[in-house]
């Protein structure tokens, strides 16, 4: 169902309560916070830090949430595992990038249409911005780069706009004095990488990938427009959220925890499927 928001952009996925696992959610988030301070207050976290990590913790799971609801559009309990998994994270005391988990939910959205319309210039340019604070901010240099093959990738399907054309190359170019200036192209950060943490990275990455050829026709219809959303945009929208796991990678085990979003939105897809729970009207 269209939104107000969808006149200034269509990548916007606004939580609307009558729909049930929406209200779910938005009474969710608050009881997170309050859980992860309470939490971190019992184990002697200084109450403002305490605070201040239950703020981002939270918006760290709604991302995650909404981040899974694109993974798997058919299956909400994806969204939810995520974000169940994404609180566990932050109360085991990791600081996850939140930029580059905004970034990666908008190039995504550009891929699989799950508002319908095309990216409109508002959200070029948010993508654009988000991509450059997840480079600058989360030293997330591969984050230009994914948003530049997302807008390609929805250039391949449908002929874009000028100014979408525009953002590739300017994102690329992002991307590359990123790398090249912060000084990440040795990789040495790859020696830091955790064995068990490597396994469990290989296994979820293997079976996703095996799971996003098998996925059957998408159900749930696009927000604006009365169609389904198209299957073939959807995987690559997955296949993009697989490709920014194992890009964290590259940084080392501190770029693949500061990731643990991502990689819970994928280990969430593998078991998201095989639970059901109450569609919403607006997925």
């Amino acid at each position: 169902m269209s939104h107000p928001v969808h006149k200034f952009s269509a990548l916007a996925r606004p939580v609307e309560p009558q729909y049930p696992t929406n209200l779910a959610v938005l009474v969710l988030l608050p009881l997170v916070a309050i859980s992860l301070f309470a939490w971190l207050v019992m184990n002697d976290t200084a109450m403002v830090e305490a605070g201040k990590t239950a703020l981002l913790g939270m918006l760290a799971a709604f991302l995650a949430w909404a981040l899974g609801r694109e993974m798997d559009p058919d299956h909400n309990a994806t969204g939810f595992i995520a974000l169940a998994l994404t609180v566990l994270a932050v109360g085991l005391g990791y600081s996850l990038d939140l930029l580059s988990l905004a970034a990666l939910m908008f190039a995504v959205r550009v891929i699989n249409r799950t508002v319908g319309p095309p990216a409109k210039l508002g959200d070029l340019i948010t993508l654009v911005l988000l991509c450059l604070g997840a480079a600058i901010v989360d030293n997330a240099w591969w984050m230009p780069l994914l948003g530049a093959l997302a807008l390609a990738v929805d250039e391949y399907f449908e002929r874009s706009s000028l100014p979408q054309r525009l953002a590739i190359p300017a994102l690329v170019a992002m991307g590359l004095i990123t790398l090249f200036l912060g000084g990440y192209t040795d990789f040495s950060a790859l020696d830091t990488l955790v064995r068990g943490w490597v396994v469990a990275v290989v296994v979820i990455t293997v079976l996703v990938a095996i799971n996003i050829p098998n996925t059957e026709e998408i159900r749930s219809k696009m927000d604006v427009l009365d169609s389904p959303c198209d299957r073939r945009r959807v995987q690559m929208g997955m296949a993009m959220i697989l490709l920014a796991g194992v890009a964290s990678v590259l940084g080392g085990q501190a770029g693949l925890t500061d990731a643990l979003a991502i990689w819970a939105v994928l280990a969430a897809s593998l078991a998201g499927r095989n639970i059901t729970l109450e569609k919403s009207a607006d997925d």
